[in-house]
């Protein structure tokens, strides 16, 4: 009897051992969008993240800025800002600062550790 589960049990570890080790590690991504008033996509427009210190529980100091891309968005990795948060809280709130052509839209968003949350920010209309 032991011949017969011996191999289908090392067989079975196995198999158990390289599904797990050939999973994907969860990313913590924040993806800002940036929009006009109209709701148009705006490429190249400079994105920068902050750290809310103010908020409760209080967000580590972290700060980033980017361009968006043809796309007009940007993503944003927080795998090493989670690194040094985790063992206080498994979010950050961030405040959103975009800017092109003397335009400034303003937003707050919050992430989530191993995860991707998603924000769109929109510049106000044309005066």
């Amino acid at each position: 009897m032991k011949r017969i589960f011996r191999p289908f049990t090392i067989f079975l570890i196995a198999i158990s051992l390289l599904n797990l080790t050939s999973c994907e590690k969860p990313t913590s991504q924040l993806k800002i969008f940036v929009r006009d008033s109209s709701g148009n996509p705006v490429p190249g427009a400079e994105v920068k993240i902050i750290s809310s210190t103010t908020s409760v529980p209080a967000t580590s100091k972290h700060s980033d800025k980017q361009q968006t891309n043809a796309s007009s968005y940007c993503t944003f990795d927080l795998t090493t800002f989670f690194k040094s948060q985790i063992s206080t809280s498994r979010d950050g709130y961030f405040d959103i600062i975009a800017e092109k052509g003397g335009f400034t839209a303003i937003g707050t968003v919050r992430a989530t550790y191993q995860t991707t949350q998603v924000q769109t920010v929109k510049f106000p209309e044309n005066k």
